[in-house]
């Protein structure tokens, strides 16, 4: 839940992630589950910090070769977290659940501390999505995601303890991230150390990509992808490696697409322009080695994948300094960047205050055990996978 995510993605993210068929049981206590002197989380926000830590655990847990969905014996199971933390599921659940509910108190004591506040627009736009997937659901990549008031109200989660663990911390972390590293803040950031910063770490590149292959049809009339005979690969190749050596000799890279777009009879140019963090760059890790290895203002012809899904691309890399002032003055832009460099210091900012933090857990927390979100998947039976089996022969045939 970073600060430059919008609150939408944000929210679709949550949504997803906990979008999995749950069982009925918690009581819609009003308890509260941690505390400090400011601030008192609700029992729900911690219920829906342990199904969260839940879903997490229960990926890794399906990486083991011992792993079983149809029972709960799992979540005995040692699993080794991202950060190469190795704990059984059954604790890191609630280890995890408890290390989210302290992270909601830090930034709400950094919030004080720093006097950070959130903006009645921002806040209410945010929460008018939280309100959206909690009364009517969100039609998503995968489908429509049913209303989270019938996944969540059975475990006992209430709209304001979903709404708190989602708008509410999204928009809380975004003010205090704002004032630390924003103008005027206590650890503001110059324009000129963001400028460095993105001159060193980010890219502004361009590629024309060619596909090698095309189109075709097999015996049964099925859509299929061929590769292109070598003498075309050769003529692409040919033809790109000689736009490399014209920018090599001065001519400018938007000639040589215009040229490219006009030769080939394009109804518009197929040119691709990114920029972005080098280490994170989209078009994919053949790229991003090029791109490390090749000068401002220059070119290279990178050649990824074989036969019926290869590619060939014509990659230019501009100066970062040129664009840096330009790509800078687009507000979302420049939070993005001020996001990447100071992410890892703001967490670091956040550890230290939960570290120190002076808070109270209630005991009604323990009584909360993980193996309340097990649903068993249900097993393969030997005459189901006998009856596939079958189905596939008589296909076949």
């Amino acid at each position: 839940m970073k600060p430059t995510v919008k609150i939408g993605s944000l929210l679709l993210a949550v949504v997803m992630a906990l979008s999995a068929a749950f069982a009925t049981g918690c009581s819609m206590s009003k308890e509260w589950s941690y505390k400090t002197s400011d601030k008192e989380l609700a029992i729900g926000v911690y219920i829906y910090c342990l199904d969260l830590a839940y879903q997490q655990a229960q990926t890794k847990a399906k990486e083991l070769d011992d792993y079983d969905g149809t029972n709960d014996k799992w979540l005995d199971l040692e699993i080794t977290d991202d950060d190469g933390n190795t704990a059984v599921a059954r604790q890191w659940i609630k280890d995890d659940a408890q290390k989210k509910c302290l992270n909601f108190l830090a930034v709400e004591k950094g919030m004080k501390e720093e006097g950070a506040s959130v903006d009645e627009a921002t806040q209410q736009a945010a929460d008018e999505q939280a309100k959206t997937y909690w009364n009517v659901g969100q039609y998503a990549n995968y489908g429509y995601i049913m209303p989270m008031s019938k996944e969540l109200e059975p475990y006992g989660i209430s709209y304001d303890s979903f709404r708190y663990c989602t708008s509410q911390y999204s928009v809380n972390y975004s003010a205090l991230f704002a004032k630390l590293y924003g103008e005027g803040g206590s650890q503001e950031v110059s324009d000129s150390e963001l400028e460095d910063y993105f001159i060193e770490n980010y890219v502004d590149y361009s590629y024309i990509p060619v596909q090698l292959y095309e189109a075709s049809t097999d015996e049964a009339g099925e859509s299929k992808s061929v590769a292109l005979s070598d003498e075309k690969i050769a003529d692409y190749t040919s033809e790109l490696e000689g736009y490399v050596k014209d920018i090599d000799d001065g001519k400018s890279y938007d000639d040589v697409v215009s040229e490219y777009t006009e030769k080939h009879e394009l109804s518009q140019s197929p040119a691709v322009d990114n920029t972005e963090q080098l280490e994170n760059v989209s078009a994919g890790d053949q790229i991003k080695d090029a791109l490390k290895e090749l000068g401002n203002n220059k070119a290279v012809t990178v050649k990824v994948g074989e036969g019926d899904s290869g590619m060939l691309y014509l990659v230019y890399k501009r100066n970062s300094a040129d664009s840096a002032k330009d790509y800078l003055e687009s507000e979302t832009n420049r939070a993005g960047v001020l996001n990447t460099m100071k992410k890892d210091d703001f967490e670091d900012y956040l550890k230290k205050i939960v570290e120190d933090l002076d808070y109270e857990k209630n005991s009604a927390v323990d009584g909360y055990d993980p193996k309340m979100f097990f649903v068993a998947e249900q097993p393969t039976t030997a005459a189901e996978e006998t009856t596939s089996a079958e189905e596939e022969t008589t296909a076949g045939e």
